[in-house]
């Protein structure tokens, strides 16, 4: 593990606290936290922020946000990202200073999507969300002042990366939603009851991982179970996509190794590439999460250095 990290991780832990059992409990103190960490984060004054709101399927009106980098000209590519938090934390707003770090970065049109969240709205409604947004936006970039050919990218970490995933199929399928790139940072892509016998020897990290710093697998245990997805169903765990990976965009992964989920990213990279898709990896020696825990370390700067080159790549030349 990173040293650096284990040294923060060590100095602050300490061994008297429990996390709550309730899962509203667990959310409400878990989204303090993240909005204490966000709020320690710099801001940038550049470009323009607002929020936007699309019709879900039963008339939902779903609140996200969108960013534009200074001197936007209506030609810049398309970015959109879906927050972390396990299916039960976050919102639009969740990984702002992310969210206008890479609108600058890319110079891109960023769109940060809000979807409903368990306990209250269990599996399929988040996902069914996210599959409404996209194809909204699709629709809508012009009124977004985006440009879909100069680059169209899915993006999100963790339970985002699960949502990506199953999206990415989803979008190829329908045929009419040309998305150019994948961002999966940390990804889900299959329930660890259903791992593919093919792989069952690969998949290690669940239990390797089970103590790891910032998400064990009990924690990932007690959001997954509130989100309660139907295990089996490809639009929780994309890697049983029955129509197979053939024809997916290029896409970019970046995976801990300490991380209870990296077998995930790891199997699910090279599936992909073995069905012919363009792909990048980059693996870093900490745990899931781990940036938003200890922001001014050095290895959150690589990692989120490398994230801008990765998008970069997947917008191409």
């Amino acid at each position: 593990m990173d040293p650096e990290f284990e040294k923060a991780w060590d100095d602050r832990r300490t061994d008297d606290f429990v996390p709550p059992q309730d899962i509203y409990e667990f959310c409400r103190v878990a989204n303090a936290a993240q909005r204490e960490a966000a709020l320690a984060q710099p801001h940038f004054e550049e470009g323009h922020v607002e929020d936007i709101y699309m019709p879900m399927r039963d008339g939902y009106i779903n609140t996200s946000r969108a960013w534009w980098p200074s001197g936007a000209t209506g030609q810049e590519p398309l970015v959109v990202w879906y927050h972390g938090g396990g299916f039960c934390l976050g919102d639009a707003a969740f990984e702002e200073e992310l969210c206008q770090r890479l609108c600058e970065g890319l110079n891109a049109v960023l769109v940060s999507v809000n979807y409903r969240l368990a306990p209250d709205y269990p599996f399929p409604t988040p996902i069914n969300d996210c599959w409404d947004s996209l194809q909204w936006i699709a629709s809508h970039s012009r009124e977004l002042r985006a440009d879909k050919e100069s680059g169209f990218i899915l993006s999100g970490g963790s339970a985002g990366g699960n949502i990506c995933a199953v999206l990415s199929h989803l979008a190829r399928d329908a045929g009419d939603i040309h998305i150019t790139g994948i961002y999966l940072g940390m990804p889900i892509v299959v329930h660890p009851r259903v791992v593919p016998e093919i792989h069952q020897a690969s998949y290690r990290s669940y239990e390797e991982n089970k103590d790891a710093p910032c998400l064990s697998q009990a924690d990932l245990e007690r959001v997954i179970n509130a989100y309660n997805p139907d295990p089996e169903s490809p639009l929780y765990s994309a890697l049983l996509w029955s129509d197979g990976h053939a024809d997916l965009p290029p896409t970019y992964f970046q995976v801990g190794e300490f991380d209870v989920v990296r077998d995930d990213g790891i199997i699910y990279e090279r599936v992909l590439r073995e069905a012919g898709v363009k792909t990048k990896i980059d693996t870093y020696p900490v745990p899931h999460a781990f940036q938003g825990a200890f922001p001014e370390l050095p290895i959150v700067k690589r990692f989120n250095d490398d994230m801008v080159a990765g998008f970069r790549w997947l917008l191409g030349p």
